[in-house]
């Protein structure tokens, strides 16, 4: 009975916490309604021209791939090298692959559809969640190497690190061999093609929608916390951290702006003049985390697997320090 009223009152709490927080926002939006709703307009605008053209036919494509059975056959070209790292079944590869094509948060997507089709249970979705959440060459290479940094070699360098510090990020999360079973009956399964484009097309916006509206959000949330002086305060710890080291302090700003929003983290850190050498570690690291955003998208197609928040973060702060520490080896010999 005691547990009980404890469990209450934690919930109380977290719901009057949530509460202030949310309200924060609004009173932010009826203060000053012009800059907010541009913030949200800039967000829409970075959603509906740089991630939504990407993302769509990802979302499109792999869903009727996922539908038709697919998944478990290009799986099995990995299956080996997936089941004596990982222990996990072959469709573990094909998630990999095709987050590594197309970045956050389709990996999270690819696992809720198995699950929802019963090809992976709850303990695999986990281990497989913890090396299948990448972002992808369009934006690594792309967005943050060609048009950030203006350097296609610093992207494919930030990229082969960070789809490295995913391999050995699901190492540490492997489950036992005993519970990497495959379901090898599905395959003999045969698909259903009934209004096949239809659902895939309906699945697809839907998902489409929901990325769209964190980009929308967090950029607002980003411009509060920087007009207030949060991401302000926040930096100044890491300032001093940085300058004991012999970094640029100027980069403190960039790594929370990036905990926050990784598109904003990576322009931060883009503009600030540091050295390649110190900027390696830091962008290498804020890639692999994704910040709160991405974490949020992943987490409502992850909430379907059953996979607790606490424990996503955890897999992405491991993640992260992996590719700092590989980054930050590299960066020795630039």
């Amino acid at each position: 009975m005691d547990l009980t009223k404890a469990l209450d009152k934690r919930k109380r709490r977290l719901a009057t916490a949530i509460a202030v927080l949310v309200g924060f926002f609004v009173i932010c939006l009826v203060i000053d309604p012009q800059r907010y709703i541009a913030s949200v307009y800039n967000g829409i605008v970075l959603f509906a021209t740089s991630v939504a053209p990407a993302l769509f036919p990802f979302f499109f494509f792999t869903r009727i791939l996922t539908s038709v059975g697919t998944a478990q056959i290009l799986g099995d070209a990995l299956k080996k090298p997936i089941a004596k790292l990982y222990n996990c079944p072959s469709v573990g590869g094909y998630v990999f692959f095709m987050s590594a094509i197309s970045g956050y948060p389709v990996g999270s997507r690819l696992l809720s559809d198995l699950y929802s089709a019963g090809i992976i249970d709850r303990r695999q979705a986990k281990a497989i969640s913890a090396f299948t959440s990448t972002s992808g060459p369009l934006f690594v290479v792309g967005t943050v190497g060609t048009v950030m940094f203006g350097s296609a070699s610093f992207g494919y360098l930030l990229l082969a690190i960070h789809f490295a510090s995913a391999v050995i990020n699901g190492f540490i999360y492997r489950i036992k061999k005993d519970d990497a079973k495959e379901y090898a009956e599905l395959l003999r399964t045969p698909p259903d093609f009934d209004d096949l484009l239809g659902k895939s097309m309906t699945s697809a916006l839907m998902s489409l929608f929901v990325v769209g509206g964190y980009i929308a959000i967090f950029s607002m949330i980003a411009d509060v916390l920087t007009d207030f002086g949060i991401v302000d305060a926040l930096s100044a710890p890491l300032s001093s951290l940085y300058s004991a080291v012999g970094w640029d302090p100027e980069m403190a700003h960039g790594t929370v702006l990036g905990l926050i929003e990784i598109t904003r983290g990576c322009q931060s850190l883009s503009q600030c003049g540091a050295q390649i050498k110190t900027v390696l570690p830091v962008a290498a690291g804020l890639l692999s985390f994704g910040g709160l955003s991405v974490s949020l998208q992943s987490l409502t197609f992850l909430g379907n697997c059953k996979i607790r928040p606490l424990y996503y973060l955890a897999t992405k702060t491991t993640q992260a320090a992996i590719s700092f520490a590989l980054a930050f080896a590299v960066s020795c010999f630039l």
